[in-house]
């Protein structure tokens, strides 16, 4: 049992130090951190603003091609057959004009469906939708199948997202 005490009264006793008359700085907290950190922060939080300007400036600049689609969704199946045509291609020259392409809007149909083409892909060409959509309006009487309808409309769509006039 004496043996078990003596370490009990070492641990009571200070162990005497030189050099009692040195102050130590106190520790260094992680907050604040150092100046320069609230510059990174301002400058990612003026990122983001910026991104978001951007964005929503970009949202309101493609407002046309939004409202377009929904026309043609929305009124398409009303319509008769040469009134979806009309209605198609004033589409096109609306979208055209709102990206300030009003030289190429302006084109008679067939040469501007041809112009159109050369920057679509194969399948999305209008020449593919054949005569009866490029000449359509200029026509008495036009009957359309619901496969030329809907094929029609697939492609008016898929420009109007698509264009980059």
């Amino acid at each position: 049992m004496p043996v078990a005490q003596a370490p009990l009264q070492s641990a009571t006793h200070a162990i005497d130090l030189p050099h009692k008359a040195y102050m130590l700085p106190q520790s260094v907290p992680m907050w604040p951190p150092v100046w320069w950190t609230w510059l990174i922060v301002v400058a990612v939080i003026l990122f983001i603003i910026g991104l978001l300007a951007l964005w929503y400036r970009r949202h309101k600049k493609r407002t046309y091609r939004r409202e377009a689609l929904s026309a043609i969704t929305n009124t398409s199946s009303e319509l008769s057959d040469k009134d979806c045509i009309l209605l198609c291609h004033e589409m096109v020259r609306r979208c055209l004009i709102s990206e300030g392409k009003t030289e190429t809007a302006a084109l008679p149909s067939k040469t501007l469906f041809e112009t159109l083409d050369k920057s679509m892909p194969a399948k999305w060409q209008f020449s593919s939708l054949g005569s009866e959509f490029i000449d359509g309006p200029y026509r008495s009487q036009i009957e359309l199948t619901t496969e030329q309808r809907s094929a029609m409309i697939k492609n008016i769509c898929y420009w109007i997202r698509k264009h980059h006039a």
